[in-house]
């Protein structure tokens, strides 16, 4: 482009001009969708301070020729639709952050929200009010825009009414838009119905001061389930308020339905439940077991309050709901999932079906069990506006802009979920024993004998009885076969992250050492490198049960932890040097499941910041029949029922990371051994040495208890 030269002539001043269509462009562009348009006209209605607003769906003959939003807000003057509701993207809204006659700050801050009406239809009546103004009626046709050749000869009517015809006694603002853009079918109107009753909380206490009603002269709405009616068809139910760097309120329940007659009675969990780690909000790192502080205020988020209620389809539990299925189904496809709201009002676009923001749906795609899916869930985070600044709306009123403060916000709602999705994951537990057959656990198992029970029963030729209970024998021996190769493959993958772990450590370490010269460090990494990598390979071997001493897996286990106990100042108690006792055990399946118990014992005790951290490792022939590798740590002890804890992907974790499989796998492979897993509640059942008991190494004691005679 040039700009230089030399002119024979002084420069002319030239000015732009705007076609009027740019109106037209700017509400079908910024303005996504019909259910958008009617929310930015709904904002407007928040920020005059309006109590109520009200969005009515007129028919005639059967179609939508009418929608009509009005509210009982402030109204407008003659000189404020002149100069600002008539100006476009005026920032009128922005000098005002606090409107004195509610206190509410605005939500439709960049201007443009009023030109949502140029989505819906083309002939719009605007009648307002205010307490010290005559009545305004404006008349807009847009389609007279576009024969305009510039925008002032657009012309719009304004009149005065000086005696009022709508607002004879109160204020406000009443806008008509007919002509409608769009042939609005039933199910669209269902869905906007749908979004603007989103609008409002579900949790709220009754005490908004701004509410959304949806009416029409048709029974169009009509047999919409709403909030209150589907609320008792759901099982678990949390709260959490969160401020600055804390959780400063919780309260988990599980309230079963009557019908539910096997359980007992329902649980509550509070903050008071907690171990102090838990209330610190915090996201998963990017290595192994590790977690970072976040900072609400640091962020400019302010205040976050969260609430949620789970629903379970499962079928043998659906069963028993007190709730119409196909309509509750329904209603948790339409609006399942966890939505945003600031001051009262919905931010979108989150918790619709095609927003997974918090990752659900996708977390339960990539680890089986211990998830929850956006629709078997309803939730609601709660924001302070006059907080919450660092959290900035983008300009397509679609959600917030994704940057740090937004990313914090989303691992701390995300903290939130885990904790409450922890605790229904054990009553979840406790329903599948109750009221799941047998079967679920033991599936092929169960039905094979079933099967076997119907062929002793019925058929009466021996040699046919006898030919079929041969492959029946067959199929049977040979699903054990499988399940134990699935079970030590699941063993080994557990294990391989954990000895992974300690590799890199020690790599690290050793790559530091070598880079100082100094040989004596780098010689004793070195072998504790070598021996981990050769304790990992005694547990990938086949090995037999045989009898042989106890003390040899304890003393391969603890060599490929050592570095870690050293990095985490964990102090080891132990007799195993001392001891002969001999069982029958498999090494690689036996070391595998130490291995599994100890790291997660190293876990709790780091997480729960212990300042004196003590594992046991005890050998003992106090359980009758048994020679036992009595385990236990000073940290926070097990918070799920041992019945729980062995169950697949259950885990106390925080973020619920981890796969949930540990002691699950671990209590398998010991049955497969003809031993044991038990969880000792009472430390006096054991005969713990003196220092045990001093430094109250006595929580999360658990038993791996081998066979001493051959079974």
């Amino acid at each position: 482009m040039y700009w230089g030269g030399n002119y024979t002539k002084s420069p002319m001043q030239v000015n732009f001009s705007i076609s009027p269509r740019i109106l037209s462009h700017l509400g079908e562009d910024l303005i996504k969708n019909e259910s958008i348009a009617l929310f930015e006209l709904i904002k407007n209605s928040y920020d005059a301070c309006a109590k109520h607003c009200i969005v009515d769906f007129h028919f005639e003959d059967l179609n939508l020729s009418r929608i009509t939003i009005e509210d009982d807000g402030f109204g407008m003057s003659r000189d404020t639709i002149e100069q600002v509701w008539l100006v476009v993207g005026t920032d009128n809204k922005k000098k005002n952050l606090i409107l004195n006659e509610c206190g509410r700050i605005p939500l439709g801050e960049k201007g443009i929200g009023r030109l949502g009406v140029h989505k819906l239809g083309d002939k719009i009546t605007l009648i307002t009010k205010t307490k010290d103004s005559t009545e305004i009626e404006l008349r807009i046709d847009w389609t007279k825009l576009y024969s305009a050749k510039s925008i002032t000869d657009f012309a719009i009517d304004l009149i005065e009414n000086t005696i009022p015809k709508t607002f004879t006694t109160g204020t406000g603002v009443k806008l008509i838009v007919e002509r409608l853009k769009t042939n609005w079918d039933r199910r669209q109107l269902r869905e906007v119905h749908r979004n603007i009753t989103s609008l409002n909380s579900p949790f709220s206490d009754g005490n908004d001061s701004f509410n959304v009603i949806v009416s029409s002269n048709n029974n169009i709405f009509e047999g919409l389930p709403d909030f209150e009616d589907i609320k008792s068809s759901a099982l678990y139910f949390g709260h959490c308020k969160m401020r600055g760097t804390e959780i400063v309120e919780f309260k988990y329940e599980f309230k079963p339905w009557e019908k539910l007659d096997k359980v007992d009675q329902g649980r509550i969990v509070t903050l008071q439940d907690f171990i102090e780690a838990d209330k610190t909000i915090k996201a998963v790192g990017d290595k192994r077991d590790e977690f970072i502080p976040i900072n609400l205020d640091k962020s400019k988020i302010g205040e976050i309050e969260f609430d949620i209620i789970i629903f379970d389809t499962d079928a043998q539990i659906f069963n028993f709901v007190n709730t119409e299925k196909t309509a509750l189904k329904k209603y948790l496809s339409e609006n399942g999932g966890i939505r945003v709201y600031r001051d009262g009002v919905r931010v979108y676009n989150y918790g619709e079906r095609d927003n997974d923001w918090l990752g659900i749906d996708l977390r339960r795609v990539q680890r089986v069990g211990g998830n929850v899916s956006n629709n078997i869930i309803v939730g609601s985070v709660r924001l302070k506006r006059a907080e919450s600044f660092g959290l900035v709306e983008k300009t397509n009123r679609e959600g917030f802009i994704e940057d740090d403060s937004y990313f914090n916000f989303v691992q701390a709602v995300d903290y939130a979920l885990s904790l409450v999705v922890r605790e229904r994951n054990q009553d979840k537990a406790l329903l599948s024993t109750l009221y799941k057959k047998h079967r679920a656990i033991e599936p092929v198992l169960s039905d094979l004998n079933d099967v076997i029970n119907i062929v002793e029963e019925k058929i009466r030729e021996p040699e046919v009885k006898q030919e079929v209970l041969k492959y029946l024998s067959r199929i049977n021996e040979q699903y054990r076969e499988v399940k134990d190769v699935l079970i030590k493959s699941a063993n080994a993958g557990l294990n391989l992250g954990i000895v992974i772990h300690e590799i890199e450590k020690l790599i690290s370490e050793l790559t530091d050492s070598i880079g100082k010269n100094d040989k004596e460090k780098s010689t004793r990494l070195s072998l504790s490198l070598e021996k981990i990598i050769r304790g990992y390979s005694a547990m990938l071997k086949k090995s037999d049960i045989k009898l042989n001493k106890l003390n040899k897996i304890i003393e391969i286990v603890l060599d490929n932890f050592s570095y870690r106990f050293i990095d985490h100042e964990i102090s080891i108690i132990s007799n195993w040097k001392d001891s002969n006792l001999e069982a029958y055990y498999a090494e690689s399946e036996s070391i595998s499941v130490l291995t599994n118990i100890v790291d997660n014992a190293i876990f709790w005790l780091k997480y729960a910041r212990k300042e004196d951290r003590f594992i046991s490792i005890y050998l003992t022939e106090e359980i009758s029949g048994f020679i036992s590798i009595i385990i236990s740590d000073n940290g926070p002890g097990f918070g799920l029922p041992f019945d729980v804890a062995i169950q697949p992907f259950q885990t106390k974790k925080p973020s619920n990371i981890g796969s949930g499989l540990g002691l699950h796998v671990a209590n398998e492979m010991m049955k497969a051994m003809k031993g044991q897993l038990t969880l000792i509640t009472d430390e006096n059942d054991i005969d713990f040495p003196d220092p045990v008991r001093k430094n109250g190494v006595n929580k999360a004691i658990i038993a791996l208890s081998f066979p001493k005679e051959k079974k």
